[in-house]
């Protein structure tokens, strides 16, 4: 990597709880301090992209969600439809011919809309090919809203592990024997141990596939062999952004059916990863009134505006309540880990939402990224 690794940022918590809000908001409080700041998601979704005032693609956009944070603050946003093409432009960026034949391979279509997790093996590849072309000091990461939204934690070292071994190749290299006919029969000329151990191994896989699926099963992983350093780099980087010694995991809940469950879930998750919780960030988890409630006068109005007045502040009772039993569920369980409350927030653009919540967030950037 030509440059210095950011410091990674990922955020995970379950749905509705304003996690992928949160991120973009982190990013721009590290963005307005004078951190090049990158912030993207592996979540389908495309709320970051209209809070961010990006596109959605493959691109690594600067964001304007405000003005002031000029060449300090981007967004990658993956389209989740694209990502397996997304995936092959990025691993054959120098290899057109290989592309093209593996664009035409019949097991590479059929596979191409089925591999599960693929969207966030992509989102990770680009993250690490933007980190090794641009600096940034940080990276923000948004997951998936779910309970398995930290699984991809754990796919790019595996991932480069199977493509630094031989295995890729070895399987690549069954393509290049000088035919199969149709009816199954391997013809090899060759001979010698090696010959006759792929022989049988042809014999094993003409079993259970067709001659054609044979081949293309052969010519895939040949492929993929010419472009394995490449992915295995890759894939090494975006390992060490996941579970280096500076990345912070936050998880983010908010007073919401399961949200306690499932940060308490993804804690665990966290644990058996090796990592664990650097803070909890609790949306709508008011600590407390807002001033504004306090000031308005009890007495001397009509008694219309009066009841209005009381619905308001039992609403805002009701969330204050709301937040203590978050905050006390998740303390019995992470005791040692500290948590951020937060307001209620209410607007009809995203982006202010976002700005505000950055506003509110910038004071515990200390804790939250080490800034």
């Amino acid at each position: 990597m030509s440059h210095p690794a950011p410091r990674t940022i990922v955020c995970a918590g379950g749905g509705g709880v304003g996690k992928t809000t949160t991120s973009a908001a982190i990013a721009l409080a590290l963005a307005r301090r004078g951190h090049r700041t990158l912030v993207v998601t592996v979540d389908p979704a495309r709320r970051l992209a209209s809070a961010m005032g990006v596109e959605v693609g493959e691109n690594v956009m600067e964001a304007r969600v405000e003005g002031g944070i000029e060449d300090k603050l981007f967004a990658l946003m993956p389209e989740p439809r694209r990502s397996t093409r997304t995936f092959i432009d990025l691993l054959f960026e120098d290899e057109p011919e290989a592309k093209a034949r593996m664009l035409e391979n019949r097991v590479y279509l059929l596979l191409a809309d089925a591999a599960a997790g693929m969207h966030e093996v992509v989102s990770l590849m680009l993250v690490a090919k933007a980190i090794e072309e641009r600096r940034f000091d940080y990276l923000v990461v948004d997951t998936a809203p779910s309970r398995q939204g930290l699984d991809f934690v754990s796919y790019p070292g595996r991932l480069a592990t199977l493509y630094e071994g031989r295995a890729v190749t070895w399987l690549g290299n069954l393509s290049g024997r000088p035919d199969t006919s149709d009816d199954g029969e391997v013809r090899d000329e060759s001979g010698g141990l090696l010959a006759a151990g792929r022989k049988r191994i042809e014999s094993l896989f003409g079993k259970l596939l067709n001659p054609r699926t044979l081949r293309d099963l052969a010519g895939l992983f040949a492929e993929l062999a010419i472009v394995k350093d490449r992915f295995a780099r890759l894939a090494r980087v975006s390992e060490q952004l996941l579970v280096g010694p500076t990345t912070r995991y936050l998880l983010v809940a908010a007073p919401t059916g399961s949200a306690a469950a499932d940060a308490q879930f993804l804690s665990r998750r966290l644990k058996r990863l090796g990592q664990h919780p650097t803070a909890l960030v609790l949306n709508r988890a008011d600590p407390s009134f807002p001033a504004w409630v306090d000031e308005l006068p009890s007495e001397g109005m009509p008694a219309e505006l009066t009841a209005a007045l009381e619905v308001v502040r039992g609403d805002f009772a009701t969330r204050v309540r709301a937040g203590d039993h978050l905050a006390l569920s998740l303390k019995s369980d992470l005791p040692r880990t500290p948590a951020v409350r937060l307001p209620t927030l209410e607007a009809r653009d995203p982006s202010r939402i976002v700005r505000t919540l950055a506003d509110l967030l910038g004071p515990h950037l200390g804790l939250l990224a080490g800034a």
